[in-house]
């Protein structure tokens, strides 16, 4: 039987919010990791979580990451100026992820690097920096052999499914269930958005774990439609649509405390026990590991 084991280093979504109200989960925000038995490593997200991976390795040997960005909102690249990896000569980083419509992935990561907002530009790093911007294709990294599918967010935002012999793993970054924007009940618009979701069910189907974006609760969606983000009610449904065995929940609100986190996981427990549903269900916390 095949291992992967993922870790969380950052769960927060928006900005960071370090306090006595998230020790438990965690105030930094999007980072995980995958690795597998065989030595295979995906870095998932640099959001301030990055840092605290990095601090996690013995930076006396070199390393070659493969980092995966969903998207370049700040949250989700900030942290990758504290990545100590970067500034040691023989490492190597790998940077896949989306541009946007006005710049490239490089000239996003480049940016935030400018003298205007942080002492080292990228050109002064001693690592190799590599970059590869996908756009809904297909990739490989090591034995990991990676999907990618866009998703529903104000900026271009890939997910990634990975597969591992008989293993799959799927994270959606930031992500909101497509919708009739314009709220005048056309069937053609109604019928795209529910082909939309349809093709994301495929695309999570099967997974052993599902990480996701599920920052709001329902009672707080009507005054955040648009947003790009998701409900703890529409990612527990397609969790259980497309037959996912272990759901993380993640990008948590940065103003849910703990003891609020905690609640929404029992609440949810119940509700799937009461209905004989077969879904384990969390809600990640910063440094928690999962092997599956």
């Amino acid at each position: 039987m095949s291992e992967l084991t993922v870790t969380f280093w950052g769960v927060r979504g928006s900005i960071p919010v370090p306090g006595p109200d998230t020790m438990k989960y965690g105030g930094n925000t999007a980072c995980l990791d995958l690795r597998s038995d065989a030595g295979d490593w995906i870095v998932f997200d640099a959001g301030t979580g990055l840092r605290v991976l990095g601090e996690s390795l013995d930076l006396s040997k070199n390393y070659t990451v493969n980092l995966c960005i969903s998207h370049p909102h700040w949250d989700h690249i900030n942290g990758f100026p504290f990545f100590p990896v970067i500034y040691i000569p023989g490492n190597t980083v790998n940077i896949y992820g989306p541009g946007t419509f006005e710049k490239s992935l490089e000239e996003i990561i480049r940016g935030q690097m400018q003298y205007s907002y942080f002492p080292v530009r990228t050109d002064e790093l001693r690592a190799s920096i590599h970059f590869y911007e996908i756009k809904n294709n297909q990739f490989e990294v090591g034995n990991f052999k990676v999907y990618t599918h866009l998703l529903n967010h104000p900026v271009t935002c890939y997910g990634y499914r990975v597969v591992y012999n008989d293993k799959i793993f799927v994270y959606l970054g930031d992500n909101e269930p497509y919708y009739n924007v314009y709220k005048d009940n056309d069937p053609e618009v109604i019928e795209f958005a529910k082909q939309m979701n349809e093709q994301l069910i495929e695309f999570v189907k099967g997974a052993d774990v599902l990480v996701s974006d599920a920052q709001y609760i329902p009672a707080e969606y009507s005054k955040k439609t648009g947003w790009g983000h998701s409900t703890t009610h529409h990612v527990i449904n397609l969790a259980l649509k497309a037959k996912v065995k272990t759901l993380f929940l993640f990008h948590h609100e940065p103003l849910r405390k703990d003891r609020e986190m905690d609640a929404i996981v029992t609440h949810y427990r119940n509700v799937l026990k009461k209905k004989e549903l077969s879904l384990e269900l969390f809600a990640a916390a910063e440094r928690q590991s999962f092997t599956f």
